[in-house]
């Protein structure tokens, strides 16, 4: 009889702290983010830029390609903004990370394609 109470009492305060684990976890989730390589996503714009510009362009090409540039900054901005809203998560620029593990997951998504593929169908 005794042996029972204290199988009893054990079920119990496993229940009671695996309820209490879940109930922590669920209020206090841990931050969402991803993360995109924007530094690769200019440098591709520049190299782009850069081909069309040639010796003795006139000021309303050099403003044509200063506008390309522009627009180019505004659509990634759009791109990001999009990327937080479909995920719900904060976007985090590759470059800010000091250090990251090799070959093994982070747990932090790398979302480059994805914003690039919004860069292509805007």
């Amino acid at each position: 009889m005794n042996l029972e109470r204290i199988f009893a009492a054990c079920m119990l305060s496993i229940v009671i702290s695996c309820a209490i684990g879940y109930f922590w976890l669920h209020a206090h989730p841990s931050p969402r983010l991803v993360r995109v390589d924007v530094g690769s996503l200019f440098e591709e714009q520049k190299k782009l830029l850069a081909s069309r510009i040639k010796p003795g362009m006139s000021e309303e090409e050099q403003k044509a390609i200063f506008q390309v540039a522009a627009d180019y900054g505004r659509r990634v901005d759009d791109a990001l903004s999009t990327i937080a809203n479909e995920c719900r998560c904060g976007v985090l620029n590759s470059a800010a990370l000091v250090r990251m593990p090799e070959g093994a997951e982070t747990g932090i998504a790398d979302v480059t394609e994805r914003v690039r593929q919004l860069l292509a169908q805007q």
